[in-house]
């Protein structure tokens, strides 16, 4: 046991304990242990065990209370257990040093002691460790001792349980950190998610596979020191272990180290020991305790070793007829070029695993191209195979490039115009769509096999690039064609992607029934289809999601692009993740999960930052502006016009159907600024004119109601008519669930203008019931919001309580501070109205009744039997209660009753005292 400089300790200076060296994660255990060393001045002692895995952040715990004692004058005193072989003794814990912390005990002077690696103290020096936590409670001792849990004997639990019991140790058992904390210490690495996932918020293992920094030499050496003890055999052992990487058998272990099963199964007993190796299902498999520890050990193998033993590997795991996946790895790390199944391993796993993980998939092709020449066997396969893996792993520029050096010789026809449908879709991601146009139509020319699955692929490719010029004839006509040949090859995923493109073709032609159609066949295949088939064309999930949201299908929409996130993120498809998170965003937003369309967002910029195509950048940075606005934090107004402004900067110059949404909705922005002069005319300008040319029948109606509003704002009721009328011809022409809520808004906002407000309430009414039954709650809040205005503008109170009641629910659902905000004010004006100075009106009628009796000393029960009422009905409305008048008890609503009363020189409108009951 070492110590600080022996004699009597300087009083220690009192410190904030903010002054405390910060550890993410730990920040309450470090505050509470330093409180523990304040209080050694009051000579209070205190013994705590820090129980928790490997790397868990039990050692660095103890680093910072360490400091902080000796920042103070406090001495430290450490020991630290050993294994029964060790020779060293430096730091042993000895009785003549435990001698001496009991005897500064008694004396009244403050030390640390501290015990690291309890867990390897040997039975014979157990008294010791009980001397010591008798030292803590007779006198101002912090003894701390450090141990894990699993590497416990028998002896040590019962110590640990029975000094517990007594009231002479607490045990604190370290956690996990967070999902947030953990992003915190790994700062601003795009792959902290899944980090932590991979980690299980172990700190040392989160910076192991972080691999960033000091932070990670230094878990990385933790790692190392684990290793110091071990004999040559129990090292070639865990060597091996660390090479196959997952749970192996010892006899698998046994040949790939190149030892007997004996002396194997001995190293794994000493390996166990130390618990560096784990049991694993099913038994009797075995593990290395974390990818983290087998990264460590992987990354310290000599290179010659390393080959060796993945040679060693394949062998054996060929011998036992394992997955060619499983040899693969192996393979890709140790090919030998003078042994031709290497090669064709490798590309046949790059084959299998191309969808399910096409960055392993490129690995293997990477590996194997060496070894290649133009001409030779699968070399072209090979380079096709790895330009489509970068296609999906979102490198489109070196796909593309492969790609234009390959078309010139390929050896067939229909490889050159699979080639031609990849590299379209490269164009059209890149936001050239005349050229992704011109490549699917030479691809198509190429096949003289019209029919030929590729050529499905094709049509699918020109359907897209119409639909992007508007050309929605055009795109039904080659969706189609595609979902017919799709068929033909029983290629249901493939089928079920035309259909969907199909549908959004014949609803912007005005065949609304044909588009219903066409989702609901195109959704059954999709839900229908296994992951498996889905990886082949995540592109099938989005366009049914998509096709869904705008057909007003919010729910199915989230459910199917939800579905498409999680493969893609499992398999690491992020070509596709942009698109299919701004669609689900924008999906979740209409629906106002606000939350989770920021998060949507923000994943995009985390692991798709780069990769989004223009169109995908612009829409999802106005789908940020939408989202922050409603929202409205701290900060978020500033954000929200910064990404606006960076939506309409990408879609400023592209007369796509993408272009003109996103200078609409820039518009629509505009006007929630205050300036609806400037929002008209923007609006025009995008839509093209005051026929809206540019727009389509279907999305008319959401814009003729912001024309309307903007119109209505500046007074000039002629156009108010006009913008309503239009969206009536329009929903008249394709009455599309979800347009009829603002075609009903626009209409509300032309009776407002000429004064009638019977018939403006009852269209708003009615555009609040479609926007419910689409689920679009932002719009139906909004809606509700405007029935409070257009009634307290014509001097009416009456059911205005009741709907702002709903609004706030809503905006509560939504989470929307400024929807929150707004119905607060409309509450203040009709209290306003009514003629009270006080809150009291925005309660509804039986939310008053039950306050009144609340007011009486009543208590729940009481109230419920008296107006036959269930208990929890009761406290639902109390609870109703408190939230809108701001109080947090029965005392303080009874006080708020009262003054209200005294007020006013009346008792609370609608209660049972007013009927002097």
């Amino acid at each position: 046991m070492s110590d600080d400089p022996r004699g009597e300790a300087p009083s220690p200076a009192r410190r904030v304990l903010g002054d405390a060296r910060p550890l993410v994660g730990r920040e309450a255990e470090v505050q509470e242990l330093v409180r523990a060393l304040a209080g050694l001045e009051r000579e209070s002692g205190r013994a705590v065990a820090l129980v928790g895995e490997p790397g868990i952040g039990k050692s660095a715990l103890v680093g910072a209370v360490v400091a902080e004692a000796r920042a103070v004058g406090i001495p430290v005193c450490t020991a630290r257990g050993r294994a029964a072989d060790a020779s060293a003794d430096v730091g042993e814990l000895r009785l003549q040093e435990v001698r001496e912390v009991a005897a500064r005990a008694a004396q009244g002077s403050p030390l640390l002691a501290v015990v690291e690696d309890f867990h390897l103290v040997p039975a014979d020096r157990r008294l010791h460790v009980e001397r010591l936590l008798h030292a803590a409670s007779a006198g101002p001792v912090l003894c701390l001792i450090v141990c894990r849990q699993r590497q416990l004997s028998p002896w040590h639990a019962e110590l640990v349980s029975r000094a517990e019991s007594a009231g002479l140790l607490e045990v604190w058992t370290l956690g996990s950190l967070s999902r947030e904390q953990a992003a915190e210490l790994l700062g601003d690495h795009p792959d902290a998610d899944e980090i932590h996932r991979e980690a299980q918020g172990n700190p040392q293992y989160l910076k192991v596979l972080g691999a960033r920094g000091q932070d990670a030499a230094a878990a990385s050496t933790a790692v190392l020191g684990e290793l110091a003890g071990l004999d040559a055999d129990s090292l070639a052992v865990l060597q091996a272990a660390a090479v196959l990487r997952e749970p192996f058998h010892p006899e698998l272990l046994a040949a790939v180290a190149g030892h007997d099963v004996a002396a194997t199964v001995r190293a794994l007993d000493t390996l166990t020991r130390v618990d560096l190796v784990r049991p694993a299902e099913p038994a009797p498999q075995l593990a290395l305790r974390h990818r983290a520890v087998g990264d460590v050990v992987y990354e310290r193998l000599e290179p010659s070793r390393r080959v060796t033993l993945h040679r060693r590997a394949e062998a054996v795991l060929a011998e036992q007829g394992a997955p060619i996946t499983k040899r693969a790895h192996h393979v890709a790390r140790a090919a030998d070029p003078n042994r031709p199944e290497h090669l064709t391993t490798l590309i046949a796993a790059a084959r299998e695993t191309l969808y399910g993980s096409p960055a392993v998939a490129a690995g293997h092709l990477e590996a194997a191209l060496p070894s290649l020449r133009p001409g030779q066997a699968h070399w072209h396969e090979a380079q096709v195979l790895l330009a489509r893996a970068r296609l999906l792993t979102g490198d489109a520029a070196e796909s593309r490039e492969l790609l234009d050096a390959l078309r010139s010789a390929m050896p067939d026809r229909s490889g050159e115009a699979g080639a031609l449908a990849d590299s379209s879709r490269i164009e059209r991601t890149l936001g050239r769509y005349a050229e992704a146009g011109a490549l699917a139509r030479s691809g198509l020319a190429t096949l003289a096999d019209k029919d030929a699955a590729i050529a499905a692929a094709l049509h699918t490719e020109l359907a897209d690039h119409a639909y992007d010029l508007q050309e929605y004839v055009t795109s039904r006509q080659h969706a189609e064609t595609a979902a017919a040949i799709a068929r033909q090859h029983h290629d249901r995923v493939g089928e079920a992607q035309a259909l969907a493109q199909s549908a959004l073709g014949h609803l912007f032609t005005g065949d609304l029934a044909t588009a219903q159609e066409r989702t609901t066949t195109a959704a059954a295949l999709v839900d229908a289809a296994p992951d498996t088939a889905l990886l082949t064309n995540l592109h099938a999930s989005l366009q049914t999601g998509l096709t869904e949201g705008m057909l007003g299908r919010l729910a199915d929409a989230e459910r199917h692009l939800t579905r498409a996130a999680a493969l893609s993120r499992r398999t690491g498809q992020t070509y596709v993740q942009p698109q299919i998170l701004t669609v689900l965003a924008n999906a979740q937003l209409r629906r106002g999960n606000l939350a989770g369309a920021l998060d949507a967002l923000d994943e995009i910029d985390r692991h798709a930052s780069g990769k989004a195509s223009p169109a995908e950048e612009a829409v999802s940075s106005m789908v940020r502006a939408e989202v922050l606005f409603w929202r409205d934090g701290p900060g978020d107004r500033t954000d929200a016009e910064a990404s606006a402004a960076r939506a309409l900067a990408v879609a400023s110059a592209s007369p796509t159907a993408w272009g003109v949404t996103v200078r609409c909705f820039h518009a629509e922005w505009v006007q929630r600024a205050g300036d609806p002069a400037r929002s008209r005319w923007l609006l025009l300008d995008a839509a093209g004119g005051p026929a809206l040319p540019r727009l389509t029948t279907w999305r008319k109606p959401r814009w003729c109601d912001a024309l309307a509003q903007a119109s209505h704002a500046l007074g000039d009721r002629a156009s108010v008519e006009h913008w309503a009328d239009l969206a009536e011809q329009c929903l008249e022409q394709l009455p599309s669930p979800g347009r009829r809520g603002f075609a009903l808004r626009a209409r509300m906002r032309a009776h407002a203008a000429a004064g009638e407000t019977e018939a403006a309430l009852r269209h708003a009414l009615e555009a609040v019931s479609d926007f419910s039954f689409s689920g679009e709650r932002v719009e139906a809040c909004v809606t509700l919001l405007a029935t409070a205005a257009l009634c307290l503008d014509a001097g009416r109170t009456d059911g205005v309580a009741d709907r702002l009641d709903g609004a706030g629910v809503l905006a509560e659902q939504c989470g929307s501070a400024r929807l929150s905000r707004d119905v607060a004010g409309w509450r203040t004006r009709l209290a306003a109205c009514v003629g009270t100075d006080d809150s009291l009106p925005s309660l509804t009628a039986r939310e008053r009744e039950i306050a009144s009796l609340v007011s009486t000393g009543m208590t729940n029960i009481r109230i419920a039997e008296s107006l036959f009422l269930s208990v929890r009905t009761v406290e639902t409305h109390l609870g109703q209660v408190y939230r809108k008048l701001g109080v947090s008890n029965r005392t303080s609503l009874t006080r708020m009753l009262m003054n209200s009363a005294a007020s006013g020189g009346r008792t609370v409108p609608g209660s049972r005292a007013s009927d002097g009951g």
